[in-house]
């Protein structure tokens, strides 16, 4: 929608003058009023980009000067308040002892209720409302007298003739600044009751999320676990999806303090492990880290722990009190489909020494140290009881167990700190995750096993550093020695995390991209993430997903599900069985779990249902190849034995003939075509061959025919629209292997305005948003001879990693930090998956004939002790190089593990023709500007070129 815009009105349609400009519109539905202008046009206007994904309306209706809204007892010009112009409008006369603004509606249209913008102060606020009856009642009320802004809003929306806005008399008339009619989609919600709370006294206390402000966060879990914690940047905690967010906050003489009003710095543990801190300071000489990790306990139970370690660093004594909120209200943000979470009844439970927090009848914390003061609060018709004010006051609520009707409720654990000069104190908690999936009829969680407090009772401190010595070793194991080095080790430490991070997101077998609103598998996805974790040393992870998926996603027909639940079942949802990627996608999972682990006879078992995905692709080809196929359409001949229309890779809302599906299908048809061969099935084989040659031909010429129709400089996306969409084209070079397919213009032209695109949002107030997906297209320019250019992008896209120590990517970017705009999930390991892919690629590429070495690298990551591979599974066996290059000479050691008859293809890192190559100490001469081909692997390569290169 349009955040920012202008209504213009004019009398000629040659000059216009602007009548209401707004700054600030949430979207939805904007009723806005202005004082009468005579004009026979009226046009809404709009810059280019004012929201970060550009601007849409879907109705525009004006109004004439009869049906605006009317100001009782003011002149028509103090309808400028409806914009926020001019002097303040005072609340005009009295009614029964109350000062009273009467606005009659032009219509009763639904609404949700008034926002008022004081100037000065105020007495309270109610709103009345009078319907078709005549009847006047109550809508909403804003007592007392802080709060720049009023929020008077229905919990339904309702249809009124007219509002009235009443204030008490005591003081000055108070006066008004600006009014909104509030939609009927802006309703008074628990969550907006909340913001609305945090806007007011102690706001820098309450979380980000409710001051519509973006948070950042990562995973927190143990590998296949059934719940996943996240754990934002200010050290907040959600333990498992919808859950009540846990906040730390410090109170001492100077006040109260959290993270967010804090300076702060986010680190995992070597770097890369998914064992995440941040770091506050409270004050100038008091440090707070909170540290999260998740185990599994020795009776097999998986818990979430934080460490909440308080650090005097001055040389002066430190007191205090240290305090851990239980909010009703998620990490996972509202515009996330997050927000609220409901806390009706919050008990407290054992002593100071064993303090468990019970919501909602399941202990969500266990206090693994003792606390010195605990209670518990409801919130209050307007927040009056919320417990925020008393933690900044230095108390705590007296009540042990709190109920609210509308899942408001609250509990408060503090700690009284007192601190030497150089002292801690350690204050750590456990939320137990539990190992059942919720309750699929009533979406409930089953409550988790008791927190086993034995080995945490001495020093709860001292357990936590033991407890995650033994994690890090454990993914240490796991990724540490991930068998790669290079110059620059934020690269490799970004591939560790990633690999880790698809650990925890995956339930069970099932890959996940994301940790909360993409709790489900997408083949598309896992199948890329497998493919990652194969070359990362995870066979059995990958081997272990191949067999879930085919034994609930390969129907009879060949039809392989897009989407699958975390049980297994089909996922109903937006995409249910109309991506047509899917089945190429499915058989190159099976391929490459053969190429890299095992070879063709570990996949036997699949090759059944390898050809039947083959069988439903030939079928999905045939359906636009019945005469008068869309030859209702111009260039009908565009569409003709191309894969049938699908939603694809979500790019499209509705089916459309996308290209996406035509390269996987021409994928699967390969991958089948040699699975089948290795496998001794020639006449499959022979079939899978004929048909790709099919296939490919009619992509060909669909290509050429939508380019002809849409007179395209750049590459088509799809058929239908003839559309760019250059991060949808690139896999057409990489995985699928069809550049020859594109006509090489139209490539050409694509990724040099998709370059320009991603340098203009590094212009100062640029204004985009756009997804991480595009590290598909690093490669894309690798495959283009264009090495500077990869690495530019590569760089330009790491930049977005947010926050940058925890190597997160969101599936969506926004180029304002904290505008509270969807981001998909994050980390999101799709994305994961695509860097690795890319990293890798830029260091090896396997060929159909060929294994291709550094086709990619940047001359920065062959400097000083250059880079070095260490058993990487390829398609041509285990993968072993180290390479540097300093004073024009370039060093190449291979070691065994590629299979004998292996070509080999070297591309110099300059691109220049070297003076000299000597290959195991022989000079050959049989090389060019672009590299050279050796016929089976060599232990040593030598180039040496000019000074100059």
């Amino acid at each position: 929608f349009a955040v920012g815009y202008r209504i213009q009105a004019s009398r000629d349609g040659q000059q216009w003058d602007d009548v209401y400009t707004s700054t600030d519109s949430r979207g939805a539905t904007d009723s806005l009023f202005f004082p009468p202008r005579p004009a026979r046009y009226l046009r809404l206007a709009s810059p280019e980009r004012t929201a970060d994904w550009g601007v849409s309306v879907l109705e525009f209706e004006p109004l004439d000067a009869r049906s605006a809204a009317r100001l009782q007892g003011v002149d028509s010009e103090a309808a400028q308040v409806w914009e926020g112009r001019g002097a303040p409008l005072a609340l005009p006369g009295t009614d029964a002892g109350a000062r009273t603004l009467q606005i009659d509606l032009p219509r009763a249209d639904p609404i949700a209720g008034l926002e008022v913008w004081w100037a000065g102060p105020r007495n309270g606020a109610r709103l009345q409302a009078r319907t078709r009856d005549g009847a006047w009642r109550d809508v909403a009320s804003d007592p007392g007298h802080t709060g720049e802004v009023s929020f008077l809003a229905a919990a339904e929306a309702f249809e009124p003739t007219s509002l009235r806005l009443i204030a008490g008399l005591e003081g000055p008339a108070p006066k008004i600044r600006r009014l909104r009619l509030l939609g009927p989609e802006q309703l008074m919600t628990a969550t907006k009751r909340m913001e609305i709370l945090a806007g007011r006294d102690n706001a820098a206390l309450f979380p980000a999320q409710l001051h519509q402000q973006q948070v950042y966060w990562t995973v927190v879990g143990v590998p296949a676990g059934q719940q996943k914690s996240i754990f934002d940047e200010f050290g907040n905690l959600e333990a498992f999806k919808g859950a009540p967010m846990v906040q730390a906050l410090w109170h001492d003489a100077q006040g109260a303090v959290g993270a967010e009003g804090s300076a702060r710095t986010q680190s995992l543990r070597e770097g890369w492990m998914p064992m995440p801190s941040v770091q506050w300071q409270a004050r100038e000489h008091l440090r707070i880290r909170n540290d999260a990790m998740a185990i599994t306990e020795a009776n097999g139970q998986p818990i979430t722990l934080v460490r909440y370690r308080i650090e005097n660093t001055g040389s002066a004594p430190a007191q205090g009190t240290f305090s851990l909120l239980v909010r009703p209200i998620q990490v996972n943000p509202p515009w996330q489909h997050g927000g609220v979470s409901p806390i009706t009844h919050v008990t407290l439970e054992g002593g100071a020494d064993a303090t468990d927090v019970r919501v909602n009848q399941r202990v969500l914390l266990s206090a693994l140290s003792p606390v010195d003061a605990a209670g518990t609060s409801g919130f209050g018709a307007h927040g009056e009881d919320e417990p925020t004010a008393q933690v900044a006051a230095g108390r705590v609520p007296e009540a042990r167990a709190s109920s609210d009707a509308d899942g408001l409720a609250s509990a408060v654990l503090a700690y009284r700190v007192s601190l030497a000069p150089g002292a801690h104190r350690d204050v750590v908690v456990a939320l137990p995750l539990g190992t059942s999936p919720r309750d699929a009829k009533t979406n409930e969680l089953p409550p988790a096993a008791p927190v086993d407090r034995t080995r945490w009772r001495q020093d709860a401190g001292i357990a936590f550093d033991h407890a995650a010595d033994q994690l890090a070793r454990e993914w240490r194991g796991r990724f540490g020695d991930i068998g790669l080095r290079l110059p620059d080790e934020s690269l490799v430490d970004m591939l560790r995390a990633q690999g880790a991070y698809m650990l925890l997101n995956q339930t069970g077998p099932a890959m996940q991209p994301g940790p909360r609103n993409y709790n489900r598998s997408f083949i598309r996805d896992g199948a890329a993430t497998a493919s990652a974790l194969l070359r990362m040393g995870q066979p059995k992870i990958a081997r272990d997903y191949l067999r879930w998926y085919s034994d609930h996603a390969v129907h009879e027909n060949g039809l392989v599900s897009p989407i699958l639940n975390a049980d297994g079942s089909v996922n109903r949802g937006f995409g249910s069985d109309i991506e047509y990627d899917s089945q190429g996608e499915y058989i190159n999972l099976v391929a490459d779990v053969a190429r890299l682990d095992g070879g063709a006879e570990s996949v036997r078992d699949y090759l059944p249902k390898v050809i039947a995905a083959m069988r439903f692709i030939q079928e999905l080809r045939e359906r636009t190849l019945v005469p008068g196929y869309m030859a209702d359409q111009p260039a009908p001949e565009r569409f003709a034995g191309i894969i049938a229309p699908s939603i694809s890779h979500e790019g499209y809302s509705s089916p459309t003939h996308s290209y996406w599906d035509d390269y996987w299908a021409l994928k699967g048809w390969q991958d089948g075509a040699w699975l089948a061969a290795q496998l001794g099935d020639e006449k499959t084989a022979a079939w899978a061959r004929e048909q790709y040659a099919l296939l490919r031909d009619s992509v060909a010429a669909s290509i050429r025919a939508t380019i002809a129709w849409k007179h395209g400089e750049v590459m088509p996306a799809s058929a239908d629209l003839g559309d760019g969409d250059p991060t949808s084209v690139s896999i057409a070079l990489d995985p699928t292997g069809q550049q020859a397919l594109l006509p090489e213009p139209q490539l050409t032209t694509t990724f040099d305005r998709y370059l320009a695109d991603v340098r203009s949002r590094e212009q100062p107030d640029a204004l985009f948003a756009y997804t991480p997906y595009e590290m598909r297209n690093v490669l894309t320019y690798v495959h283009l001879n264009r090495v500077d250019d990869a690495q530019e992008l590569l760089s330009l896209l790491m930049a977005h990693r947010r926050p940058l120590p925890w190597h997160v990517l969101a599936e969506v970017v926004h180029s304002r930090l904290r505008y509270p705009g969807y981001l998909g999930d994050m980390p999101h390991t799709w994305i994961g998956a695509e860097y690795a892919r890319t990293l890798y690629g830029m260091l090896m590429r396997e060929e159909d004939d060929a294994l291709v070495l550094l086709p990619g690298t940047p001359l920065s990551w062959l400097a000083g002790e250059g880079l070095a591979i260490d058993g990487l599974p390829t398609a041509f066996g285990s993968l072993g190089l180290q390479a540097r290059q300093s004073a024009g000479q370039l060093h190449l050691t291979l070691a065994k593990g590629l299979h004998a008859s292996t070509r080999v293809r070297v591309v110099w890192p300059n691109r220049q023709r070297p003076q000299e190559v000597r290959v195991d100490g022989r000079p050959v001469t049989s090389y060019d500007a672009s590299g050279i081909v050796l016929s089976a692997p060599f232990h040593t390569l030598e180039a040496r070129w000019a000074p100059s290169h």
